[in-house]
């Protein structure tokens, strides 16, 4: 049985327009920093659209001007609004892979790097009945942020969990940055920095002696995992995303008077992920049977084998990486060919 995709939540967009109506020159003022890349900024890597530095000062006025201290987390907002801007790719997963990629784990052999092939600069990912800290989370945008010299490079969440995204006294409430230093290492050793980084800030508040301390570093852990796994998948060979013909991409800027310039899609492109998959998922899950039937010899009832990162080298040297995700696969199944072939997704 296949899930009829519903139209995609306008709220993303709403976030977009409120955070315009706040800085009236931001939106300007980002084309006219990507047309001085490689001019009067380092050339920053074809995967980042503009880095949080651009962004800091823009909101800080450039020059020497520091920005207050109660609107620092504004610039990760920024940076991931004005990157998800001239694409407003929002990823609606099919409910079933949606699950089980969220509980695929994160471990083994997946480098950090895998992340920086996201289909888009910025991606919207929906996350329907799902919550972050009590709160509904209604979806997240990501992006790789790019650190100059010998910063580390980070995967950046911005969570949406905003009651109404028209909030005039505050246009970033209840929008909460997640930074992810990728550094070396796998995206395991990422995970654990961020639940080390949260002991450390809650240590320096006084609070880790608490039962329950806000942002408590086992459940921030796994809340993050769950999302980082869905990014993931984005970033796999073998992700179905669309409808097979369309795929996303990033833009080419167009040649105007004052430079190249990207055009912002004029509504959100909604891209559906793994309808086929998720209604695979589901006929096999309905295809078990019992172990024994009437003068049969017992065997193993059938079941769904986990799934999981298949991560292989490629390129000059094999130096690269590239991960597909295997799909939980269907053991003991009477008659394997009632099952769709897209339970293993094609590569």
């Amino acid at each position: 049985m296949s899930v009829a995709p519903s139209a995609p939540s306008a709220r993303p967009r709403e976030i977009l327009a409120t955070i315009g109506r706040a800085y009236p020159q931001l939106w300007p003022a980002v084309d006219r920093l990507r047309a001085m890349r490689a001019n009067d900024f380092p050339e920053w890597p074809d995967w980042c659209f503009l880095p949080m530095q651009g962004a800091y000062a823009i909101l800080s006025g450039g020059g020497d001007r520091r920005l207050p201290l109660d609107r620092i987390h504004h610039v990760g907002i920024v940076a991931a609004l004005a990157a998800w801007r001239v694409t407003q790719g929002v990823y609606r997963f099919d409910p079933a892979v949606a699950e089980a990629v969220a509980e695929t784990p994160l471990d083994g052999e997946l480098p950090t790097d895998l992340l920086y092939r996201l289909p888009e600069w910025c991606v919207y990912i929906e996350t329907p009945g799902r919550t972050w800290e009590g709160r509904a989370l209604h979806g997240f945008w990501a992006h790789v942020e790019w650190e100059e010299g010998d910063g580390a490079n980070e995967l950046r969440l911005v969570l949406d969990t905003a009651e109404t995204p028209d909030l005039a006294l505050d246009p970033v409430r209840g929008l909460i940055p997640v930074p992810l230093i990728l550094g070396e290492g796998s995206l395991a050793d990422a995970l654990d920095r961020l639940a080390a980084s949260s002991r450390r800030r809650l240590k320096a508040m006084g609070l880790q002696d608490l039962a329950m301390p806000p942002s408590d570093p086992s459940r921030l852990l796994g809340e993050t995992q769950l999302l980082v796994a869905l990014v993931l998948y984005l970033c796999a060979e073998n992700a179905e995303i669309g409808d097979g013909i369309r795929r996303p991409s990033v833009p080419t800027p167009k040649r105007t008077k004052r430079g190249p310039r990207l055009f912002p899609p004029d509504r959100l492109v909604a891209w559906d992920v793994g309808l086929r998959l998720g209604a695979a998922l589901r006929r096999a899950e309905s295809s078990g049977e019992p172990g024994v039937e009437h003068g049969e010899r017992a065997r193993p009832r059938a079941h769904i084998r986990r799934a999981h990162w298949h991560t292989f080298r490629v390129g000059e040297g094999r130096r690269g990486y590239k991960v597909k995700w295997v799909a939980p696969t269907p053991v003991n199944v009477r008659d394997p060919e009632a099952l769709p072939a897209t339970v293993r997704p094609v590569a």
